[in-house]
């Protein structure tokens, strides 16, 4: 058998029939066909989608050993930091984490590692966590996720949390899947939904599946942590209150031993141009209707002037029109803005799924039939052309 050390998806070459499913199957396009199915470990989820498809049980998830569960106790939440700050989605995971710690009268408590992050471990209190397990350690100064994953696994191991939240941003996202394999758990990945289920006490995770063209609730049975990934936009956070009080637990890290195989020649920060999606409370979306780079500029400016940011769908960004970090659909962000401006994007499923917490929804396409249509507030069936010198006179107030 052929696999990957350490990492939980297998590979039997000898039941392969080199059929491409599994390269189909996979929304994340961790799984590339050449001679055999090769898999990108740091795109992959462990979702378990292309093992699932193959007809020839070619590909496998390792599982932990079966027996008795060990139920776990407490809704964790996995904190991440971003230049010495928390990232909003950690504040909109421990407001899920309230919700899913008052269904089951279980201890809302948060994982932070790095380096001095003494200040983010009391904002994590006023945020909503009871209880914050500090893994603070210069070897932790920089992000290498070979060393934070075997650090947070250690701690979940000794832990035995209940449920294991985690952002997917594109730290989280590789993060989450390494510590699933570690732990031997099922990981959820973007979900949109969690509740706890009432009869069983079940982590009930929500997420769109195949292709966005349903919802699927997926329960981990045999296994812990219970472990979902949500993107940023999808949860909402509980106000920050700094007279709520907790506890900080400091975990001793003088024995823990890097991973020797990487060393860190440098860091380089590269600043994002315009407004963060998360943050602004206009997103303007630019389509394939959009067919040139002198068009965007316009939009752009425009944006600009109303205070909006500006984003694309998947065929923007392929396009060459929208940088991949701006992308909303299912394979981008995830958006909740006060008003979202559809300009030539025509509405799939994939892109869609990312904007439905949107407040108002305009879209402007030539395209009467276009399905953007059908959830938008508002439409105008126009091209960008004509569009753009009327939307050049408009200001708008949210």
């Amino acid at each position: 058998m052929d696999k990957i050390k350490g990492f939980a998806l297998r590979f039997d070459k000898e039941l392969c029939t080199q059929c491409g499913i599994c390269e189909d199957s996979c929304a994340y396009g961790a799984v590339r066909l050449a001679d055999y199915p090769e898999i990108d470990v740091d795109a992959c989820r462990l979702c378990g989608d292309c093992t699932r498809s193959c007809p020839a049980g070619a590909l496998t998830l390792a599982g932990a050993p079966t027996g008795s569960v060990d139920e776990g106790n407490g809704i964790y939440v996995l904190a991440e930091t971003s230049r010495g700050k928390l990232s909003p989605v950690t504040a909109e995971l421990l407001g899920k984490a309230a919700e899913l710690a008052a269904q089951s009268g279980q201890c809302v408590e948060a994982i932070l590692a790095g380096y001095r992050l003494e200040e983010q471990a009391k904002e994590l209190i006023a945020y909503g966590a009871e209880r914050v397990h500090l893994l603070d350690s210069e070897t932790l100064s920089a992000y290498i996720k070979e060393n934070y994953a075997k650090a947070v696994a250690k701690i979940v191991g000794e832990l035995r949390p209940a449920v294991l939240l985690v952002g997917a941003t594109q730290r989280g996202r590789g993060l989450s899947a390494r510590l699933a394999s570690m732990l031997r758990t099922g990981l959820t990945a973007d979900c949109t939904g969690l509740c706890i289920d009432p009869e069983t006490g079940l982590l009930r995770q929500v997420r769109p599946a195949f292709g966005g063209n349903l919802m699927a609730t997926i329960v981990t049975l045999g296994h812990r942590p219970q472990m979902a990934s949500v993107r940023p936009g999808v949860m909402k956070a509980q106000r920050c209150d700094w007279s709520r009080t907790g506890e900080i637990v400091r975990h001793d890290l003088s024995a823990f031993e890097p991973d020797t195989r990487i060393s860190l020649l440098g860091e380089t920060v590269k600043v994002s141009t315009g407004k963060s999606l998360n943050d602004s409370r206009i997103v303007v979306g630019i389509g394939r209707g959009v067919r040139d780079k002198e068009t965007v500029a316009e939009i752009s400016r425009w944006a600009a002037g109303i205070g909006a940011a500006v984003a694309g769908s998947r065929a923007a960004v392929e396009c060459g029109l929208i940088e991949p970090s701006r992308q909303v659909g299912q394979t981008g962000q995830t958006i909740s803005p006060d008003l979202y401006i559809a300009i030539g994007i025509s509405g799939q499923i994939q892109h869609t799924a990312a904007i439905t917490g949107a407040r108002r929804i305009i879209a402007i396409n030539p395209d009467k039939d276009a399905p953007i249509f059908g959830m938008a507030d508002y439409g105008w069936v126009a091209t960008v052309e004509e569009a753009l010198p009327v939307l050049s006179e408009i200001g708008l107030k949210v």
